[in-house]
């Protein structure tokens, strides 16, 4: 992507519900002045239904700044349809994206930490079918613990 220099313009960065998910708001130094200046005046007529970044996208559009569009950076659990875990590192492995939501917890959020930078496979977690509360897994693993109690959900450490 090649905005045009100084031109305020922000992100649809994710194909779900309205294209703009929190876990990722790319906004131009313009737009986000335009943002500032503006707010108090989205806030009167906007609302606040659909939560921060659905008010700040539609604050922009009202103020006219444009929208370039680019799904591969935010790789979104929620825009993935049934059958997702919220433990899951399987999409973690994606190289082109560069946040990945959600991961709430401390074990999956250093899962997918340690699946996107290549010191673990997905392959190498327990299957979600097979871990403890709290443990990072693998979706499509079929890993099952050696014994012991509940950790991180690593099985084979590299």
């Amino acid at each position: 992507l090649r905005p045009p220099k100084d031109t305020a313009m922000y992100l649809h960065n994710i194909k779900f519900h309205f294209r703009f998910q929190g876990a990722l708001e790319v906004i131009s130094t313009k737009a986000v002045d335009i943002f500032l200046a503006n707010a108090n005046a989205c806030a009167e007529h906007i609302g606040s239904m659909g939560g921060e970044d659905f008010f700040t996208m539609e604050c922009l559009d009202g103020m006219g700044v444009g929208h370039m569009t680019d799904f591969s950076l935010l790789s979104d659990k929620y825009a993935q349809g049934a059958g997702w875990n919220l433990f899951d590192v399987n999409s973690c492995a994606e190289q082109s994206s560069v946040v990945f939501h959600p991961y709430k917890a401390v074990n999956p959020w250093a899962g997918c930490h340690k699946v996107s930078t290549r010191q673990q496979l997905p392959t190498d977690f327990v299957g979600c079918d097979y871990r403890y509360d709290g443990e990072a897994c693998s979706l499509n693993g079929e890993v099952r613990h050696p014994g012991g109690g509940p950790g991180d959900g690593i099985v084979f450490r590299k």
